[in-house]
């Protein structure tokens, strides 16, 4: 193993020990409900996640106490990168069915489904990383938020270009992008 990718390794596998450490030991604050606007989509009343709940209520290839600290680790990234957390959760449903070895026909690898390609030309995270849940949720939720900020915070238009592909979604008219089959079933996941 080289010293550079020994380093990046040690790197990820340190931020993964102080999310899980913030979350489960400092994160002592009150349940604060708050109702918060996505966008134009809904209303949703946000307070924080019963990890342990919904690590039992997901089918996964991760064992569920992996899955929980997945869920854990999803949404401190998720609060990072301002990508909804049932949003970031409906859309590796969609992608993998929270299948973590999961390879599609296109190569696209992991619980979120990413392509080697993407993952280096956006993130330089090369191919065999991907295989590993927390590096693939960490690209996938940093695309997302990505692709958010470039459509003009639009969620149609970042999903859709999760799907399809950012450049070609441009070409889309937004009739389509508002109702083509990926968002209609991110959001079928989303709103359960």
């Amino acid at each position: 193993m080289t010293n550079a990718r020994a380093t990046y390794i040690m790197g990820i596998l340190t931020a993964f020990a102080v999310v899980i450490f913030y979350m489960e030991i400092m994160y002592e604050a009150p349940v604060r409900t708050v109702i918060e606007k996505i966008d134009n989509l809904v209303e949703v009343e946000k307070s924080k996640p019963d990890f342990a709940e919904d690590a039992i209520m997901i089918k996964s290839s991760l064992n569920n106490s992996k899955l929980k600290h997945v869920l854990i680790y999803i949404n401190a990234l998720c609060d990072e990168y301002n990508v909804p957390y049932d949003l970031a959760k409906s859309v590796i449903m969609t992608e993998s069915s929270w299948n973590h070895k999961a390879v599609s026909k296109s190569g696209a690898i992991g619980l979120m489904q990413i392509k080697p390609e993407t993952a280096y030309s956006e993130f330089k995270t090369p191919k065999d990383d991907l295989y590993d849940p927390y590096v693939n949720v960490t690209v996938g939720i940093m695309y997302l938020s990505e692709l958010y900020h470039n459509s003009g915070s639009d969620w149609y238009y970042a999903l859709t270009g999760y799907s399809h592909g950012p450049t070609v979604t441009k070409t889309y008219s937004y009739a389509y992008v508002t109702d083509n089959f990926y968002v209609n079933r991110v959001f079928k996941y989303f709103n359960k």
